[in-house]
């Protein structure tokens, strides 16, 4: 009997709970079902509340839940007022230097992005059935570029294009999910073999110096976020603020051909290294030490990894003059970060505590920022000079890392380089 006397309730209850979830996602503008009940305006809450105080007559705290919902409802009913006109009417008006300076690229770079996310499967427009449409392609692309840009709120931008904050949030992510699967392959990535020598003859010729063989440049830059959801502590720096580490490696253009983000930034860097792709595929992708990168002397030094001598006091005028040509040639990567967080200022600082959903936004700026540079963006623009690289401080590998190959190429580039 007793089994038989709660079960009534309980299916009473488990239907309400059900028509409470099926308002609230309607309060929250996820209805989906094929009537449009926000047609039926103000009356709503009264609809529901009534219906539901039915089901909830005998349960003092699902009334309880009922009147929040109601409240929610009655809210929900009420359109904050929001900037209006301006996707539609003042963007279009842009002269080309002002949608650059407010999008931090060119009109003809952004229809790229709207080409190239358009045929992604993440943003595909859905079939309408009822409520809201889907926000156009175009605008969604501008909502995260603008987001990207600036250090803005989610507020003040979802103001700015008309839409509410649960809606330029929905859209970042789907914008940012679509670039990490479907872009980020292709957009990051290194030099055929084929390319690899006019890449080291363009390294070669850039500067004062001469440097043979380089391919690529290596370093790390923090990039601040706020405290993480787990381990907040590892992500506590020596400067005093929490962030994560973007490893990269740039050509001689400034296109990041290789990153690795989102490690705590107590990490050292070859420690990072040591956990990346670069480090499986160095040698393979230099030619087996045909090619090198060269890097600070925080990293390990090898056959296609080279790095300054340490200055110990008693270098010879080879080895000076060695590090004066790495160094020379290094900076690029150093340039390559200003312009990546010159352009995007968002890398100044994520306001997210989600490590995965940081990663992404690092990701597709880095996209973004080669996509620029491939359509010949204006490189100097947006060039800042970046205050947040990793410093180099007393590498934590062993002497045995430091391996006879490296060593060897290493003294007879110097040597070479006497001459030159």
């Amino acid at each position: 009997m007793g089994a038989l006397v709660s079960s009534k309730p309980v299916m009473r209850r488990s239907y309400g709970r059900r028509m409470l979830i099926r308002a609230r996602n309607k309060c929250n503008g996820l209805y989906t079902g094929k009537s449009n009940m926000a047609a039926q305006g103000p009356l709503l809450p009264a609809i529901i509340g009534y219906g539901l105080f039915q089901l909830f007559e005998d349960d003092e705290e699902e009334k309880l839940q009922l009147y929040l919902l109601q409240t929610e409802l009655e809210s929900a009913r009420k359109e904050r007022v929001k900037t209006q006109g301006y996707f539609e009417v003042t963007i279009p008006r842009y002269l080309p230097d002002t949608f650059q300076r407010f999008f931090r690229v060119s009109r003809n770079t952004f229809e790229i992005l709207c080409q190239q996310l358009g045929a992604c499967p993440e943003m595909r427009t859905r079939l309408y059935r009822g409520g809201r449409e889907e926000l156009p392609l175009h605008k969604k692309v501008l909502l995260v570029l603008r987001y990207l840009a600036s250090q803005e709120t989610i507020l003040e931008i979802s103001d700015k294009f008309n839409v509410t904050e649960y809606t330029l949030l929905k859209y970042r992510r789907q914008v940012l999910e679509a670039v990490y699967n479907n872009m980020m392959g292709r957009i990051i990535t290194w030099p055929t073999q084929n390319e690899l020598p006019d890449v080291a003859q363009r390294f070669n010729d850039m500067g004062q110096y001469q440097f043979q063989g380089v391919i690529g440049a290596i370093d790390g830059t923090h990039i601040p976020i706020e405290a993480p959801r787990e381990n907040p502590q590892a992500y506590f720096n020596r400067k005093k603020f929490h962030s994560v580490i973007l490893q990269a490696v740039c050509k001689d253009n400034l296109e990041i051909i290789d990153i690795n983000v989102g490690w705590p930034d107590r990490v050292h860097d070859a420690k990072v290294l040591r956990n990346s792709t670069v480090w499986e595929d160095g040698d393979r992708i230099s030619g087996y030490g045909r090619f090198h990168l060269i890097g600070d002397g925080a990293y390990p030094l090898k056959r296609w990894l080279l790095t300054p001598f340490r200055d110990n006091g008693h270098l010879t005028a080879e080895q000076k003059k060695f590090n004066k040509s790495l160094s020379s040639k290094r900076q690029v990567i150093e340039r390559s970060f200003g312009l990546l967080k010159g352009r995007f200022r968002r890398l100044k600082h994520i306001n997210m505590i989600d490590i995965k959903e940081i990663c992404n936004v690092v990701c597709t700026a880095v996209v973004f920022h080669n996509i620029c540079i491939s359509n010949g963006e204006n490189l100097e623009e947006f060039m800042e000079e970046d205050d947040d690289l990793m410093p180099p401080i007393n590498p934590l590998f062993d002497q045995q890392e430091r391996n006879a190959e490296g060593a060897l190429k290493r003294f007879n580039m110097a040597n070479r380089l006497r001459f030159l």
